[in-house]
């Protein structure tokens, strides 16, 4: 694994596997055998559940868990097509976390800026982020309504996603 930068102002750094790149939390990582493993106890990550996420289009909720249990759970704007396969329909199946970025990002499909960028679905470049948002990060008026297959979320909300997850993160 190498390091690529950080950390940034609330401790992720960006580093590469293989031919993957992604942002680890730092209070997960070891530097030169030492590490940090924030709020995991004397047992570090290895014994710790399973963290994952729940989408589910018909209620449009949001969970994220820890093994069984629900920890949080947030209504989540979704695709506007209510198909399963269309490209336009919030992903239904398995998929993983690929990338994360933190910060605004503009994003052409929405015409607008958006937060908290955490990428699952590579094939339709869909994944978690904030509403619709203006370069300042304020919600735009009508920000919170249907994506183009995106989970998007109340900016406290994707906060919390953004530092839940890590690259890997399972999502259903």
């Amino acid at each position: 694994v190498a390091l690529l930068a950080g950390p940034t102002p609330d401790d992720w750094y960006q580093i590469q596997a293989g031919d993957r790149t992604g942002w680890a939390y730092g209070g997960l990582l070891a530097f030169d055998g030492a590490t940090d493993a924030i709020g995991l106890g004397s047992a570090g990550p290895a014994d710790s559940a399973e963290r994952w996420i729940d989408v589910d289009r018909t209620t449009q909720m949001v969970t994220l868990y820890e093994g069984d249990v629900a920890v949080v759970a947030y209504w989540g704007a979704m695709g506007s097509d209510p198909s399963d396969d269309g490209f336009f329909a919030t992903a239904v199946g398995t998929y993983w976390v690929y990338e994360k970025y933190w910060g605004l990002s503009w994003t052409d499909w929405g015409g607008a800026w958006v937060g908290d960028w955490v990428g699952f679905d590579p094939a339709r470049l869909n994944g978690f982020h904030t509403y619709l948002m203006d370069a300042a990060g304020q919600v735009i008026p009508g920000g919170d309504g249907p994506t183009g297959g995106c989970v998007a979320l109340a900016p406290t909300a994707a906060d919390q996603l953004f530092a839940f997850v890590s690259v890997g993160t399972r999502v259903e």
